[in-house]
């Protein structure tokens, strides 16, 4: 007798199974977000569990949590609180324009219309609002999450791809004391003709003790691939994106420049065979171990 298909009724959406969320609005910016917060089931230790913040948190704060609780149970990264910021919509479209204002350094119109192509969002109007976002995780959305578990306020991250990577460098030249660890995977350097890099030439080098930068890309970023063809309509569309945007060429110079110099710990990581997106689970997966993980010693 052949089974019967499944009968699959009264579906559920669900981010993670431990995960919780919260919708807020800033008084710093007046925007508002939706916080997904997932917290360790262990006791704490005793200074505290580490946090690690994960931008454009609708799209990848989900992979982060999963990842994060597997590599625990394997025994490769301590416990953790995995945060997401992200916007008050199950429109993950509608996320991706939302969040322009808030991961953006100021951009010129000229330099906008220069660029050959344009995104939802992507104006002068609603960009540049980066240093006001970054005003409101510090001392808004932080002091939020201290009230939900016992933090480390000395062992936190920060993680950004594409846009938000652009953020995590700019939140990491602005104010390096406000975290232990940056993560920047595919930064979008080139943003504003490079205007990130001008918080990167006022860093003394005492502002980086103590700090540490993980910035990874994908080898394939340096040519067009299938998602690159796709959004760019034209071959050489993208080719001109691929050689403006420079990604795997800015990330290796700046981690060199910065490896440089005392105090810091450095790592440049280039994925093989890894494009723009696909890069995003091999950078989540190395972001964690870089801030979470053990030595040699078994040493945070």
């Amino acid at each position: 007798m052949t089974p019967s298909p499944l009968a699959l009724a009264d579906g559920r959406p669900f981010v993670t199974t431990t995960g919780q969320t919260f919708d807020v609005t800033a008084s710093g910016n007046g925007r508002a977000y939706r916080l997904f917060v997932d917290i360790p089931p262990t006791p704490p230790p005793p200074e505290g569990f580490p946090v690690i913040t994960v931008l454009d948190g609708n799209l990848h704060f989900p992979l982060a949590a999963g990842l994060q609780r597997s590599l625990v149970l394997a025994g490769e990264a301590r416990p953790a609180v995995v945060v997401g910021i992200g916007y008050p919509t199950e429109d993950l479209f509608a996320a991706l324009t939302l969040r322009f204002q808030d991961l953006s350094l100021p951009a010129r119109a000229d330099w906008l219309a220069g660029l050959g192509w344009s995104a939802p969002g992507m104006t002068v109007e609603t960009t540049g609002g980066l240093d006001a976002f970054l005003d409101v995780l510090r001392d808004e959305i932080r002091p939020a999450l201290a009230q939900l578990a016992p933090v480390n306020p000395a062992d936190q991250t920060l993680f950004g791809h594409s846009l938000a990577g652009h953020a995590a460098l700019h939140a990491l030249f602005r104010s390096p004391g406000d975290w232990r660890t940056v993560i920047a995977s595919s930064p979008s350097i080139w943003w504003a003709d490079d205007a990130v890099l001008a918080g990167e030439r006022t860093l003394s080098d005492p502002d980086l003790a103590g700090r540490r930068l993980l910035l990874t890309a994908g080898a394939l970023e340096a040519h067009p691939d299938r998602a690159a063809l796709a959004h760019f309509g034209s071959r050489p569309a993208a080719e001109a994106a691929m050689s403006r945007s420079r990604m795997v060429e800015n990330v290796r110079s700046l981690g060199a420049r910065l490896a440089a110099r005392p105090g810091a710990e450095v790592a440049t990581v280039v994925f093989e065979g890894e494009g723009h997106v696909s890069v995003i689970p091999a950078a989540l997966g190395r972001a964690l171990t870089f801030a979470l993980g053990f030595d040699a010693a078994g040493v945070p």
